[in-house]
């Protein structure tokens, strides 16, 4: 949001000559030391601004790369066709509505594929206070949304529809959502003891892993300088979900950004049909503690090929 009208210009024509070499969806592994991928670590998670302008600077983009809505006329990738019409639905919590998610259906007939397509916006207008350590009323952060439904082999993607929007940092084979700190608030570099990419110990169906709040305030200690601890994220027991690590926010947050939509966020899998089902509890919110923030998750309904919600 601090970017002049020039860098965005330059920005986004780069975006253009570089599209066709960089752009692809990324398969995420089943198996191995880590269930995640990295897409995008140059603002350090969200921690900084996050001017990244795709495909410039990272993997995991899609080939619609910037400027891409999430709309049924933005095709994520060649081949594909608007299966069915867009869905927009409110993400309720708290007693008041936080956000809107954004779904689309894109479908390949001629290699049976479809590319499910999120996006969600933060409302700037809900009024609860997500950390009451803090003076004044911060707006949710969100650092990862997880989405359940898409057994098999998966490829993911992410586009910007504006400059100002969260990158995709990186994405993972998994249920569980892992807390990511920087070294101070605002700062360039990933504090001591957490990891870029976690390692697929722990215990399925465990919603977030970190060290958990810190809180700056004596004898709590501050962002950076606890050491990271349980950074781990098993792999989904039944391939069934997907997490990508974000940094959305309505409002200004603690590093002093805001980025108040999440990217696009695109899952292509194999599929008979376009068809999908709005399932409750196969959709996650979470605010994992980037800052001094508590743990919040927020579960809700989205729509998806599959209809099992176990992690």
């Amino acid at each position: 949001m601090k970017n002049s009208l020039l860098k965005f210009a330059v920005l986004g024509a780069l975006s253009v000559t570089a599209s066709s070499a960089m752009a692809a969806f990324e398969l995420l592994p089943t198996s191995g030391a880590t269930a995640y991928k990295t897409c995008f670590a140059g603002s350090n998670y969200g921690a900084q601004g996050d001017a990244a302008w795709p495909p410039v600077g990272g993997t995991c983009v899609a080939p619609n790369g910037g400027g891409a809505a999430l709309l049924i006329a933005s095709v994520p990738e060649a081949g594909f066709a608007a299966s069915g019409a867009g869905v927009s639905s409110p993400i309720t919590a708290f007693a008041e509505t936080v956000a809107t998610l954004n779904e689309r259906v894109w479908r390949n007939a001629g290699t049976s594929q479809c590319i499910y397509g999120k996006q969600v916006i933060m409302s700037n207008t809900a009024v609860n206070d997500y950390n009451p350590q803090k003076a004044n009323s911060q707006k949710m952060e969100v650092n990862d949304f997880a989405f359940g439904g898409y057994t098999g082999t998966v490829s993911v993607a992410y586009a910007k529809q504006l400059i100002g929007y969260s990158s995709a940092y990186r994405v993972g084979r998994t249920f569980t959502s892992v807390q990511m700190q920087p070294n101070v608030i605002g700062g360039a570099t990933i504090a001591a003891g957490f990891l870029a990419l976690p390692t697929a110990a722990g215990t399925l169906g465990t919603e977030i892993y970190g060290f958990g709040q810190t809180t700056g305030i004596s004898p709590a200690p501050a962002p950076g300088t606890a050491g990271g601890g349980l950074q781990q994220a098993p792999f989904s027991g039944t391939h069934n979900w997907v997490d990508f690590t974000t940094d959305v926010t309505a409002a200004v947050d603690e590093d002093g950004t805001t980025n108040p939509a999440s990217p696009n966020m695109y899952i292509k899998q194999s599929c008979a049909s376009g068809a999908v089902t709005a399932t409750a509890g196969n959709f996650k919110m979470r605010q994992t503690g980037q800052e001094t923030q508590p743990w919040i998750t927020v579960t809700g309904t989205s729509r998806a090929p599959g209809t099992s919600v176990a992690p």
